[in-house]
């Protein structure tokens, strides 16, 4: 089943705990296409707070806007 409302930007964040970047998120999404309910690691289960979430999510989303395709050789 495919989520057609969630924002086309929203990727994983790192935990912080273990390290891993797979998310879950219970709750839907606000009108900022955030995540209104809880947001949790897959593996370990840490739940993130709020704040936390929002900066590794910012964070992501530079490393993901520094990227660069294959360049000719």
């Amino acid at each position: 089943m495919a989520n057609t409302h969630s924002p086309r930007n929203l990727l994983p964040v790192t935990c912080p705990v273990c390290g891993e970047s797979q998310n879950t998120m219970v709750g839907g999404f606000d009108a900022d296409g955030l995540p209104a309910g809880t947001v949790n690691c897959m593996v370990c289960r840490h739940a993130f707070q709020r704040d936390a979430y929002i900066h590794a999510l910012e964070i992501r989303r530079q490393e993901f806007a520094r990227l660069t395709g294959p360049s000719e050789v």
